[in-house]
């Protein structure tokens, strides 16, 4: 059986003012890794032995795992800035297109018509799946993807110098 409330609100009136100097030490923030503490207590069933030192594990492994998820947030950040989104090793078109133009003209789009290509032509999902991620029909994902890649398209346009062969129109199909 889980705490009652009138037991929950003395626990918080016992213990939260301890808790939170010793969650500031740990780290921040503290204030929520104490609330989330608390939310869970609410929800353990049956109540721990001690709910002190129970409290204090909660909110110590929360602070971590918060400072652990930011840490790789940052990690991912700054390993992905200035770098193209398509390298070569991993390029499935048979011609050959300038990973930064790519990732230029994609920049462009806006973030939904940019999200709905890539998932499409480099995740290779069905536009059923990406209007399930997306949360629109099938035919508005659709559309988006036909949207950008005609926008992308007037940008690849070959110029009258540009070398044979090089060309987005074989390698971004409308399907």
């Amino acid at each position: 059986m889980s705490m009652c409330p009138q037991e929950l609100a003395e626990t918080w009136n016992r213990y939260s003012s301890r808790l939170l100097l010793i969650a500031r030490a740990i780290g921040e923030p503290a204030e929520d890794a104490v609330q989330e503490a608390f939310l869970q207590l609410a929800r353990q069933s049956p109540p721990p032995d001690d709910p002190f030192a129970w409290l204090v594990t909660v909110t110590r492994n929360q602070i971590l795992q918060w400072r652990r998820s930011g840490d790789r947030r940052r990690r991912r950040e700054q390993t992905t800035q200035g770098h193209v989104w398509f390298d070569d090793a991993h390029r499935r078109v048979e011609v050959q297109l300038d990973a930064r133009q790519v990732t230029d003209a994609l920049v462009m789009l806006d973030a939904e018509t940019r999200q709905v290509i890539v998932m499409h032509l480099w995740g290779e999902m069905s536009f059923d799946k990406i209007a399930e991620v997306m949360g629109c029909s099938r035919s508005t994902a659709h559309r988006v993807f036909q949207a950008g890649i005609r926008l992308m398209r007037q940008q690849f346009k070959p110029s009258p110098d540009a070398q044979p062969g090089v060309s987005v129109q074989g390698a971004i199909s409308d399907e």
